[in-house]
């Protein structure tokens, strides 16, 4: 008896110790995030941007960051700005874009920053609250490059098993059950 439960014990730290894998997903995958572009401040929406509401998916999410000039690419905690060629923006107060959890579905937002920068000449100014991320790049010029902008959030969220956790759980159980059962027929 002591050699079976022995044999059941060991069964079982086997099949959760490889099933301890979790997957987390980055505050962006899956979530919808309006992108509004201002200018000459705050309150003026500028039109000729590709504002509007974006599901974050593995494509390129706005095509249009201001006058047909750049992308913009979300994953995980990043996003990415690609500027195809060169111009300037204008002074101005605001200058730039507005990036928000319309839905209240993403953790609150804890810090903001650029992480690299070789397409524009100068650093924008990057301000956050818990539910948006301001970039404004008043008066500086651009070139064709990226940007990399990083993201940190609260995470409320638990790990969610990967599903070859619970297969592994599953035979582990079966094998727990058949050696069990094996050794009442023999014993």
């Amino acid at each position: 008896m002591k050699k079976s439960l022995r044999s059941m014990m060991i069964s079982a730290a086997i099949c959760f110790g490889l099933g301890s894998g979790t997957a987390t997903a980055g505050i962006f995958d899956g979530q919808t995030v309006n992108y509004q572009y201002f200018y000459p401040d705050l309150t003026t929406p500028y039109t000729y941007a590709g504002n509007g509401s974006y599901l974050v998916d593995s494509n390129i999410e706005i095509s249009n960051v201001v006058d047909g000039y750049g992308t913009i690419d979300f994953s995980g905690d990043s996003f990415v700005v690609s500027f195809t060629n060169g111009s300037s923006f204008s002074t101005g107060p605001f200058n730039g874009f507005v990036i928000s959890d319309i839905f209240s579905t993403m953790d609150s937002f804890t810090s903001f920053k650029l992480i690299s920068n070789d397409g524009l000449l100068g650093t924008p100014i990057l301000d956050f609250d818990e539910n948006h991320l301001y970039v404004n790049w008043q008066g500086l010029n651009f070139g064709g490059g990226n940007l990399v902008f990083t993201v940190n959030h609260d995470i409320n969220i638990s790990p969610v098993p990967e599903p070859e956790t619970y297969a592994m759980l599953i035979v582990g159980l079966g094998l727990l059950g058949f050696t069990t059962r094996r050794k009442m027929i023999i014993g």
